[in-house]
């Protein structure tokens, strides 16, 4: 895609036009280090934009409200063993194994 397809989006973009080419493939094509380097040859009216840009995008983030999440109810396990097997103890049987096995 060259300038000349990018260009009807471009008009549609908030980001400005110097810093939207160079940031649209960012992760593909640059490190942190070249994309502030980037940043910091542009104009001070275009590096102004493009701040805006950045914090109306953050301000965008925040107002969109998060999901509350819903608590798992668990199944009361005790409950449900104490229903099937009433009061009684089971033995165990790992135990009674161990004690059979050392003598």
């Amino acid at each position: 895609m060259n300038e000349a397809d990018t260009a009807p989006f471009l008009a549609l973009s908030p980001l400005p036009r110097a810093c939207h080419l160079s940031c649209r493939d960012y992760p593909l094509r640059m490190s942190a280090i070249e994309l502030l380097e980037q940043v910091k040859a542009l104009p001070p009216r275009e590096r102004q934009k493009l701040v805006l840009a950045i914090l109306t995008l953050e301000e965008e983030a925040a107002s969109q409200p998060t999901s509350k999440k819903r608590r798992v109810k668990w199944p009361d396990v005790e409950a449900r063993a104490r229903r099937i097997f009433g009061e009684r103890v089971m033995p165990n049987l790992v135990l009674l194994e161990r004690e059979e096995a050392a003598y």
